[in-house]
């Protein structure tokens, strides 16, 4: 794209922002419900327009593509905040269950630290005592399916679910002194 092309396009895309820059905002606080989260969709899209410029080929239709573009980018950080949060009740569910968080508030910022520990705890586990503590614990999944799924017997599932959990317990107790 020559420079003028590109001049243009950009005094397009600034129109539309200008034009329509509320309707965006109000589509991300839809979706979000919250204003600051909903400015940053705002932003992910504007830049992301500037980055596809070249790929975007007619200016008729640069509002749809914003719009679209706005709704997408805030999904995702609806998705994202989901997952993380998903995450750290699974790791504290885990913690609470390996006997370590039982009655523990944990002090602002330490759920990341916690959360941090019980991966590395897990991650020391061999795979088979892994994958049962993941099943049992954290997906939530009766013994014996678990038992079905993996091959073993149901005492393998029970020994290798009581050999994780005191792992985990001790990694998280070594944690939590250091």
């Amino acid at each position: 794209m020559s420079q003028a092309g590109w001049d243009g396009w950009e005094a397009t895309l600034h129109e539309q922002i200008r034009q329509n820059g509320r309707l965006f905002f109000q589509l991300a606080v839809g979706v979000l419900r919250d204003a600051t989260a909903a400015e940053d969709a705002c932003q992910q899209a504007f830049l992301l327009a500037w980055q596809e410029r070249d790929r975007i080929h007619s200016h008729a239709t640069l509002k749809a593509w914003l719009a679209k573009t706005v709704v997408r980018a805030s999904l995702q950080m609806l998705r994202r905040d989901e997952a993380e949060r998903r995450k750290i009740e699974t790791h504290m569910q885990l913690a609470r269950q390996a006997g370590v968080a039982d009655g523990y508030v944990a002090p602002p910022g330490s759920e990341e630290e916690l959360r941090e520990a019980v991966v590395a705890a897990m991650a020391e586990l061999p795979d088979l005592t892994r994958m049962v503590v993941a099943m049992r614990v954290l997906q939530g999944l009766p013994g014996n399916e678990v038992k079905d799924l993996l091959g073993c017997s149901a005492v393998e599932v029970s020994r290798h679910l009581h050999r994780g959990l005191e792992h985990l317990r001790q990694a998280l107790r070594r944690e939590e002194k250091s």
